[in-house]
């Protein structure tokens, strides 16, 4: 028995001392934690999604199960299906114009000018604003009387100015993209910038003393070499918008009506609001496949091109 309990003492030592034993010994309670934290509420979170419960209604585990019957449900809610446009509008309109605005601004900040670190830290500011707050002062900064927008543009006219920003249907989203590209143009600008800077200066100047002009520089050696930064950083800021909720919320909470009403609003109507839990869990399950298949799919160069380098 004794030599039998030093051998099982002597393979537990072995096996502790050697380089997966290790492994297992320090990252084996944070990924036993992570399947708790993260991977067991998904788990979770698509049983529900194929079932009919409702927490007014009792415990989830004795839901009727209905056999995905959401997921078909869904196309066909029109509340859905516009909620799903609408944030595919405002990803678009707002990727779109921070990343124009960031590689503009990354294009002058890349060469050295007076202040340069002092206005860098003062564009890169909004960035690290809660979305909260940024939402809530974009609120007053969008109202009607005591507004400062409609204060400036009074003073421009001569005369009053009442545009109400945050009630009218077309405004509302403006005012939503307006708040999104102030909050996160800095974080494209950012990492354009950083990708300017670590760009090779061989070919650039090698172009410069051939002929070439700073815009076919830019055009066809910069772009080129930043191809998979900018894919990259534009998929990360548009999963960033879909999920675009808290300044939604607080600015105009979906209105009016609908007009504002993106996918992560209108999960939060179905499941809080209304109570339909299974219902919305379905849509946000639904939306984060449609999400994954979209990015993959654009994504699929880069990885291509990885693998073919590896091999």
């Amino acid at each position: 028995m004794q030599s039998r309990a030093r051998t099982w003492k002597d393979r537990l030592a072995e096996s502790l001392n050697s380089r997966i034993g290790l492994t297992l010994l320090f990252l084996g309670p944070i990924h036993f934690l992570l399947f708790f934290i993260l991977l067991f509420p998904f788990l979770l979170e698509i049983y529900i999604s194929f079932t009919s419960w409702e927490p007014l209604q009792g415990d989830w585990w004795l839901s009727t199960f209905n056999y995905g019957m959401n997921y078909f449900t869904l196309p066909q809610d029109k509340r859905f299906l516009w909620s799903l446009a609408r944030t595919l509008l405002i990803t678009v309109a707002t990727v779109g114009a921070e990343f124009s605005i960031g590689l503009f601004l990354a294009q002058i900040f890349v060469r050295d000018f007076k202040a340069k670190k002092l206005f860098t830290s003062i564009y890169l500011t909004p960035m690290f604003i809660m979305p909260v707050i940024v939402g809530y002062n974009f609120y007053m900064l969008f109202q009607v009387d005591s507004g400062p927008i409609n204060g400036i543009l009074s003073f421009i006219a001569g005369s009053r100015v009442g545009i109400r920003w945050l009630d009218d249907v077309y405004l509302a989203v403006l005012s939503v993209i307006i708040t999104d590209i102030w909050h996160w143009t800095p974080f494209l600008f950012l990492i354009l910038l950083c990708g300017l800077l670590a760009l090779p200066k061989d070919p650039i100047e090698a172009a410069e003393v051939l002929g070439a002009s700073s815009f076919q520089v830019f055009k066809d050696i910069k772009l080129p070499m930043l191809k998979n930064l900018i894919i990259i950083a534009v998929a990360i800021r548009a999963l960033e918008v879909m999920k675009l909720f808290d300044e939604i919320y607080i600015m105009t909470g979906g209105g009016p009506g609908f007009s504002t009403e993106t996918i992560s609003l209108y999960t939060y109507v179905q499941s809080i609001t209304k109570v339909r839990m299974a219902y919305g869990t379905s849509a946000a399950i639904y939306i984060l496949f449609l999400t994954l298949l979209a990015f993959s799919y654009f994504l699929r160069p880069i990885i291509s091109e990885r693998w073919r380098a590896k091999t």
